[in-house]
């Protein structure tokens, strides 16, 4: 069979095993992850790579989180690549001698299998084929080559990439691994972190949730108990501790969320004496650049805490379905009108691939697909664009992000639990990321001081002069559709993304 073949194959079988998820997240959390998109999008490395915080040097680990996190949002790893720069999938494609820990190579495996490619032939790696080597007769899966004890966090992470193949080999070995997980629940409900002898953890507990659903254990009697521990840990925030007395942090609130997603249950419900929700609580996290803390007080790793925290804000969880390409228009001549004029804000490479501004100033333009795109569509990969479906917003200059702050910083350890972002170690302060300016193409759509929203999903933004006419007619025909929408998702009662 054909490397082509194969990978078709794959897709239609993750498609089918994906399981269902709850009601999409609301308004509010598309807004938090239209923002986090952008900000990796903007800390993306031209090698393709990510780093744990924006301007530092890409390492495999990060970059793999970061993929899955731009595949929760609908923009497929093979797509996602700065102007003149490498995707991110060819990024990891090309840095697999670094892979060595079982969850490295579920890792790289999922991103494949999101990306729509063979997760069998991955850089010159077998994914797949190393992850099933090392299995264990009880079924449990060793975190290196070799090892003859069971961690709860590998068996986990592999269950998520080989459920989605669908193969008689792969459907065998995540029925004895979800058999093994079983055996690991403890009898509060709760899962432990790394091996069975480790303390109970809401992190492996909601990843265990995803696993057992993962593998076609749906609405168990150890799902119904695990939720019983979760709404015991949750604290008055809104967010779950990864260990008793540490306090919330993202990561482990969006392991205990992507948990409630696949089980149908509605993380908006889940609340506490003092009316926060664990979705609030992750909004509440999100920094001026977009990124996401690990705590209020702590940007520890932002760009992997940022990564970690995207299918739970999608409304996604482990494993996630293939994600279709993004087609791109063939480029076009810039109009003669759109050249720059002297003293201007030049063309930005940067950020997007927007063309030129047709004229000074700043303001909301329709077309946020980026170059080529239809009015008012989803941002393609390489775009600046912030909204879907929606504009984009030029400014008259470009600036600087925040440079991030000087701290501890780390690289994760693959052992530890899946929401642990404070291991130890110190790197030196990264560097600024890019600038926020940039150029884009389109047609302008709202302007003026008043800066009110002129249509749903696009952002008022000062402008002098009088409105354009069909700039004016193009808002009347968005505005009506908008209407026509919100009438029938009214009637059905369900918020769409």
């Amino acid at each position: 069979m054909s490397r082509a073949a194969l990978a078709c194959l794959l897709v239609v079988a993750l498609i089918a095993a994906t399981p269902s998820r709850a009601e999409a997240p609301d308004a509010a959390a598309q807004a938090t992850l239209d923002r986090s998109v952008r900000f990796l999008q903007d800390a993306q490395n031209l090698d393709g790579g990510f780093g744990g915080r924006s301007g530092q040097e890409s390492d495999p680990i990060f970059t793999a989180w970061a993929a899955y996190a731009l595949a929760a949002a609908g923009i497929n790893p093979q797509d996602q690549a700065k102007p003149d720069g490498v995707d991110v999938h060819t990024y990891l494609t090309r840095n697999t001698a670094e892979l060595f820990e079982t969850t490295e190579f579920d890792r790289v495996a999922l991103v494949a299998l999101a990306s729509g490619t063979s997760p069998y032939d991955f850089g010159g790696v077998d994914p797949i084929g190393t992850v099933l080597s090392r299995q264990l007769p009880d079924g449990s899966f060793p975190q290196t080559a070799g090892g003859s004890v069971g961690w709860i966090n590998a068996t986990i992470w592999s269950i998520f990439p080989l459920s989605a193949i669908g193969r008689p080999e792969t459907a065998a070995a995540v029925q004895r691994a979800a058999d093994w997980l079983l055996t690991q629940q403890r009898p509060d409900g709760s899962w432990p972190s790394f091996s069975p002898a480790s303390w109970s953890d809401a992190d492996m507990t909601g990843a265990a949730i995803q696993a057992l659903n993962a593998a076609g254990r749906h609405d168990t009697e150890a799902e119904q108990l695990a939720f019983e521990y979760l709404r015991g840990a949750q604290l008055e925030d809104g967010g779950f501790e990864a260990s008793p007395g540490s306090g919330s942090n993202s990561a482990t609130t969006a392991w205990v969320i992507q948990g409630m997603w696949v089980a149908g249950q509605d993380p908006r419900s889940w609340r506490s004496p003092s009316g926060n929700e664990p979705l609030s609580y992750l909004a509440s996290l999100q920094r001026p650049d977009g990124s996401i803390g690990w705590k209020a007080s702590d940007d520890t790793n932002s760009l992997w805490m940022t990564a970690q925290v995207g299918p739970a804000l999608a409304g996604r969880s482990y494993p996630l379905p293939p994600v279709p390409r993004q087609v791109k228009a063939p480029p076009r001549a810039a109009p003669e009108q759109a050249v720059a004029p002297a003293g201007q804000v030049p063309r930005d490479s940067r950020r997007g691939q927007g063309g030129f501004r047709r004229r000074g100033g700043s303001g909301v333009i329709a077309g946020g697909g980026g170059r080529g795109a239809p009015l008012f569509s989803a941002p393609q990969p390489q775009s600046g664009g912030s909204t879907p479906r929606g504009s984009r917003q030029v400014e008259a200059s470009a600036s600087s992000e925040p440079k991030p702050p000087p701290g501890s910083v780390s690289r994760p350890d693959t052992g530890t639990a899946p929401g642990d972002g404070a291991a130890s170690g110190t790197e030196n302060e990264g560097r600024g990321g890019p600038g926020a300016g940039g150029t884009v193409e389109g047609l302008l759509v709202s302007g003026g001081a008043s800066r009110s929203p002129a249509a749903p999903g696009l952002f008022g933004a000062s402008r002098g002069g009088d409105p354009d006419p069909v700039a004016l007619a193009c808002l009347l025909v968005a505005l009506l559709a908008a209407v026509a929408i919100g009438s029938r998702r009214e009637r059905a009662g369900t918020v769409t993304t």
